[in-house]
């Protein structure tokens, strides 16, 4: 374990931006963890656990504390009779996860290919991405109190999963360090997504064909951190009550809604931006992509007051548009 002192976080980061933190270690196993948690205590430091890197934006001041990269990884089967149980440290690289996955044959997260991060960060940020929620799969997770120094197993419920979301984000005492996911051996392909029904139409689709397709569909909608730096989808997609959507539609009649619970309807925060005529867009060093109206990137010198700005310039086009206001998807340290 070795803990250094004043280091750039950027190269960290898929925004290739970020300030210095003042200590920065990596942790390959629970008792570097302890050891590294208790350095923190010790020195009274605030500390911040790093997965990927893929869905943050970090201050150009840095972080003033103990940033953990956390990089326990492990990957292992364990056989049921109709499903096989994934183990996967928190540190493994998500879509190594999904590749190891259907290489099993086993069926479930297939449709999260290519979702940059770890293991871990998949459990916090509750990823999702064609018709698929990582909580669909989720069996279970060990987790690290840091309060109490307990390591705890965390059920479904005990996550409090919601739209890009979990009880992790809340509590960042709370650290993941495996998670275990329940896998079907019965492949039944989920392609009730528009740009996969389109794909396959009438054709049935092997677990390998869904994951080669979702790979496909991503690199050629969204740009990637080896072409230009970005954390992905900047906004969450906003829920609004079905009477709002029936206005905005008379005014805008080609404007996307997919019904939810509780009479309320999901918009395509993507249209929405594009209509206000984000996408392609450039700010000085940084701008929307031209692939993709949710992604913000960084040109090479961007800067985190850069982004936010950006940000905040479309919040407002989109709130005084529509009437709708933009909550971001990807966390800001």
């Amino acid at each position: 374990m070795d803990i250094k002192e004043n280091v750039i976080l950027a190269p960290y980061t898929t925004f290739g931006i970020g300030g210095l933190a003042r200590y920065f270690v990596e942790v390959e196993s629970v008792d570097d963890l302890k050891k590294t948690l208790d350095f923190s205590k010790e020195n009274n430091l605030r500390f911040f656990i790093l997965g990927g890197g893929s869905n943050l934006l970090i201050s150009d001041k840095g972080f003033d504390g103990l940033v953990i990269k956390m990089s326990i990884k492990g990957l292992e089967f364990k056989d049921e009779k109709d499903y096989s149980i994934l183990r996967a440290g928190a540190g493994e690289n998500w879509d190594g996860v999904v590749a190891a996955a259907v290489e099993q044959n086993l069926s479930g997260i297939e449709n999260l290919s290519l979702i940059p991060g770890t293991a871990g960060a998949a459990v916090y940020q509750n990823i999702g991405a064609y018709g698929v929620e990582l909580k669909d799969v989720f069996e279970s997770a060990e987790v690290f109190d840091a309060g109490s120094g307990e390591i705890k197993n965390f059920s479904s419920i005990d996550c409090g999963f919601g739209y890009r979301d979990s009880v992790f984000k809340n509590d960042r005492d709370l650290i993941i360090l495996k998670i275990n996911l329940k896998l079907s051996k019965k492949f039944k392909p989920n392609i009730k997504y528009p740009d996969l029904i389109k794909l396959f139409e009438s054709k049935n689709p092997s677990i390998t064909d869904v994951r080669q397709a979702v790979i496909q569909i991503r690199k050629k909608k969204l740009p990637y951190p080896a072409e230009v730096g970005n954390a992905g989808s900047f906004f969450k997609n906003p829920t609004i009550k079905i009477s709002n959507f029936q206005f905005l539609i008379s005014k805008h009649p080609d404007l996307k809604g997919f019904d939810q619970e509780n009479s309320s309807v999901k918009l395509s925060a993507a249209q929405l931006i594009e209509k206000c005529g984000w996408k392609g867009r450039q700010l000085g060093n940084v701008g929307v992509s031209e692939k993709h109206s949710l992604v913000l990137v960084n040109y090479g010198k961007g800067t985190a007051r850069e982004i936010i700005a950006l940000a905040e310039e479309i919040k407002k086009s989109v709130k005084d548009e529509f009437g709708v206001v933009l909550e971001p998807e990807v966390e800001m340290i």
